[in-house]
């Protein structure tokens, strides 16, 4: 019998040996941040400590030396003078790097949430089995590691690099534009999707993009074909994101921040609330922002830094002081990832306690939303459609082992990577969204004006009516 099947099957040996390399390096750091929590307990021996080792092992690192090679790596030349830390071998990092530990342990009530995917994404190539564009790899990175955020730097990041893969896209021999487009844009997408969630606004993007290619002539001719893809993908990012963002910002700095001594309150950042308020600022209104944040992300900071730049006044606080600064504000200002059918929010985590005390103050709030983010979908709460954030993220950062805290002051600090790791029944939640009930929100201010929020469904099937939304 042919052993022809079986080894079609089989992986190729390369990824086979990537694999197996992966498996190997993350054996070695667990072994590393074991030797180093040992080494933390026993903090107290002198750093000269010498002497041989059991079984022929090197004797443990101490502080501010560095470890003995691996095997096979060249051993490091002693000079005079101040000792220089070997250079990193291909496998080995550089021995100046903490080692990236394990991650936390995953709460069982949001184990249901999507993970974010942390470090390098080279296995997420070699997973998907098939060839991913460059743009599209280094957009998954930025995406993992959340330097892009925002729902619409996100959806334009998105289209940016999907573009790019249509710009050096061609038709194999005997196939067609608009058929063969759609199924290598497939694993595009899915690279997208595994390095983060994409969200309501970059799947309506996606809609959108793949509607357009299917939609071809036939009869069209290559270069044609790709123009015409290239300036929908344009078209879309001007009109249903960028001027309809302008369009927001106008309508609110004219009909909402207008009164003299106006004190808006704003949480996190939201592009389109940033641009209203740089609009209001030019047309010579006189406010004052209110920039309430939120950890891990902290967002408004950015936010900040923009108002601060353009010489508005601003006070900067945390979600733990907004029972005391709402009784100042005369309004609320919020944006949103997305508006779903009932007219609730689905917004960065912190955003439905704002709402629920301004309801609470009297005070009124207004979302400011492009319509491609409104949503079909209807959430009930916050645990069905989540995403889980970074939960190192909201550890101490350079946090090495450490040991155990000494002091009341050290009681006090945030909890370290470390600690986490050490208490196996521990675990660490950091979800990045919540969902705000509509009978909360006052207003929804998009590009076809103020509406309420049970007009989103109604205003669904009219800007959503397009033959795309039913592909």
């Amino acid at each position: 019998m042919s052993d022809a099947p079986a080894a079609a099957s089989r992986p190729p040996r390369d990824v086979v040996a990537r694999e197996r390399e992966a498996a190997k390096e993350a054996k070695r750091l667990a072994k590393e941040a074991k030797q180093a929590r040992r080494g933390t307990e026993g903090a107290a021996a002198p750093p000269a400590a010498a002497g041989p080792s059991k079984a022929g092992k090197a004797p443990a690192a101490q502080a501010g030396q560095q470890a003995a090679p691996a095997k096979g790596a060249p051993a490091a030349v002693k000079k005079d003078g101040p000792s220089k830390p070997p250079a990193p071998t291909p496998v080995e990092a550089a021995p100046t790097t903490v080692p990236r530990l394990p991650s936390p342990r995953v709460v069982s009530l949001f184990s249901n949430v999507a993970v974010p995917r942390t470090g390098p994404l080279d296995s997420l190539a070699s997973s998907l089995r098939t060839s991913i564009h460059p743009s599209v790899l280094t957009l998954a990175q930025h995406l993992a590691n959340f330097s892009i955020v925002g729902a619409d730097a996100r959806a334009i990041a998105v289209l940016g690099a999907l573009r790019d893969f249509v710009a050096d896209y061609r038709t194999p021999e005997g196939a067609v534009l608009s058929r063969d487009l759609v199924q290598r844009l497939a694993p595009q997408i899915a690279a997208l999707a595994q390095a983060r969630p994409l969200g309501a606004s970059v799947e309506h993007a996606i809609r959108f993009l793949k509607y357009e290619v299917s939609v071809t002539p036939v009869e069209s001719s290559e270069s044609e074909a790709r123009a015409h893809i290239l300036s929908t993908i344009d078209h879309f990012i001007r009109d249903r994101i960028t001027h309809a963002a302008r369009t927001i910002a106008s309508s609110l700095a004219a009909d909402r921040i207008r009164a003299e001594g106006e004190v808006v309150l704003t949480f996190g950042r939201s592009s389109v609330v940033e641009a209203a308020l740089l609009e209001a600022k030019r047309k010579g209104s006189r406010f004052e922002v209110i920039v309430v944040d939120a950890q891990p992300l902290c967002e408004g900071r950015r936010l900040l830094a923009t108002l601060l730049a353009h010489d508005v006044p601003c006070t900067y606080a945390l979600l733990t002081s907004l029972p005391t600064l709402m009784p100042r504000a005369s309004l609320v200002l919020l944006g949103t990832a997305a508006v779903l059918a009932n007219g609730a929010l689905y917004a960065r985590a912190g955003t439905a306690a704002v709402a629920m005390l301004a309801a609470e103050r009297q005070v009124p709030v207004v979302v400011a939303c492009q319509t491609y983010k409104f949503s079909e979908r209807i959430m009930l709460d916050a645990l069905s459609g989540n995403e889980a954030g970074d939960p190192t993220a909201m550890l101490a950062h350079g946090d090495a082992p450490t040991a155990a805290p000494t002091s009341d002051a050290d009681s006090h600090a945030r909890l370290t990577h470390a600690e986490v790791l050490r208490t196996p029944t521990l675990g660490v939640a950091s979800l990045l969204y919540d969902v705000t009930p509509p009978r909360f929100v006052g207003h929804v201010c998009s590009e076809a004006g103020l509406s309420g929020p049970e007009s989103v469904a109604e205003l669904l099937r009219d800007f959503k009516s397009a033959p795309y939304m039913h592909k």
